[in-house]
């Protein structure tokens, strides 16, 4: 996947082959911070969009969703987990808003269709890929589930990723400039 990034596994952290230094842990987690229509926008822009941790309106008629997109690790019970944006109609941001708080919103509501919100550089294209949003439990994002089988990020989601593909991507994400940050587990 990655095969310039391969990095060696030291106790209890491991040596990254693209920088050399020792990083502590091995971050299964990356997240992006905001829908990519928002992070474009210039600061004088933002006035144009409401934004929390987890909901975001842009011009009261694109609106999305936070959710987490998990690949599974083979061979383990680890989880690599991205936290991203996906675009959703009015009416299903009202339906998810309107059960943000609910004690059994899982099995009540959704799944519901949507549009991944965020472009991830270390795979094709990925922004406007189909996905369902299914609802959590309370005090737990919704999951994304990519409908794009053919994908290799809906491939990976599907069938999971080696130890190893994990901690390419891992390191791969930790050098390279993009939309996320390192979220903890």
């Amino acid at each position: 996947m990655f095969p310039e990034k391969i990095m060696l596994m030291v106790e209890p952290g491991f040596v990254c082959r693209t920088c050399g230094q020792t990083h502590e842990g091995v971050p299964l987690s990356f997240a992006a911070d905001f829908p990519d229509m928002y992070a474009n926008m210039s600061a004088s822009d933002r006035s144009r969009a409401l934004i929390s941790s987890d909901q975001c309106i842009v011009d009261e008629a694109s609106f999305f969703i936070r959710g987490c997109l998990e690949i599974p690790v083979l061979d383990s019970s680890e989880v690599f987990i991205w936290g991203l944006w996906a675009l959703v109609k009015e009416e299903v941001f009202n339906g998810i808003s309107e059960s943000w708080e609910e004690e059994g919103r899982e099995t009540r509501r959704g799944p519901f269709k949507a549009r991944l919100a965020n472009s991830l550089s270390v795979y094709p294209e990925t922004l406007n890929l189909r996905l369902r949003i299914v609802i959590q439990p309370l005090g737990t994002r919704p999951l994304f589930i990519l409908e794009e089988e053919q994908h290799p990020l809906a491939t990976a989601q599907q069938h999971g990723i080696s130890r190893l593909e994990a901690l390419e991507l891992s390191a791969t994400l930790l050098h390279v400039q993009g939309p996320w940050s390192r979220s903890p587990q």
